[in-house]
């Protein structure tokens, strides 16, 4: 049991992508597990790549990738040392990542994902909520979130949701956000 493994894209991209707000091109799905959300990218027209620190989650990914019969460009790396060219990525979807990053690098992730994403490019951050009663010990606040992403980051919006199935007892904080141009 894997408590991050719903075997279902996140449901706040999917109402991301259902909006329309984003445009179709390279996606970067940032810790990317087993592929769900990179998955279902891939099936709704986005050129999708993925990467997880973990190599047996990739290996999970390349499997589901296969039996859902899409194309994923799926590599393990360190979020922090993304490989990627600049101005790469339309949209980039993180579930977990940031929250996990430590703070010695978070700038530097930040950085890094500013560098890869096109002007413009929207990024998708679900983060631990420090308003959860049980909040982890890597939880934010909205405040932090804006005081990390910006000035390299427009945020659009911030808002408190519960996690889906599985984590539907815990309060995350999805902030949308797009490059600074």
């Amino acid at each position: 049991y894997i408590p991050w493994e719903e075997g279902k894209p996140f449901s706040e991209l999917v109402r991301l992508i259902e909006s329309g707000v984003v445009d179709k091109g390279p996606a970067l799905d940032i810790c990317c597990g087993s592929a769900n959300n990179a998955i279902y990218l891939a099936k709704h027209g986005f050129d999708c790549y993925g990467t997880d620190i973990s190599p047996t989650a990739i290996g999970y990914a390349h499997d589901n990738a296969s039996l859902a019969g899409v194309s994923c460009e799926l590599h393990a790396g360190y979020a922090v040392h993304l490989t990627y060219p600049d101005n790469m990525f339309t949209l980039v979807f993180d579930r977990g990542c940031f929250h996990s990053i430590p703070l010695a690098d978070r700038k530097e992730f930040i950085k890094g994902l500013n560098r890869v994403m096109k002007p413009g490019g929207k990024y998708l951050m679900i983060c631990f909520s420090a308003s959860d009663p049980r909040a982890h010990a890597h939880a934010f606040s909205e405040k932090e979130i804006r005081g990390y992403f910006t000035p390299l980051f427009k945020v659009l919006s911030l808002k408190e949701i519960p996690g889906d199935d599985a984590d539907k007892e815990h309060l995350f904080l999805s902030a949308l956000m797009e490059k600074a141009k």
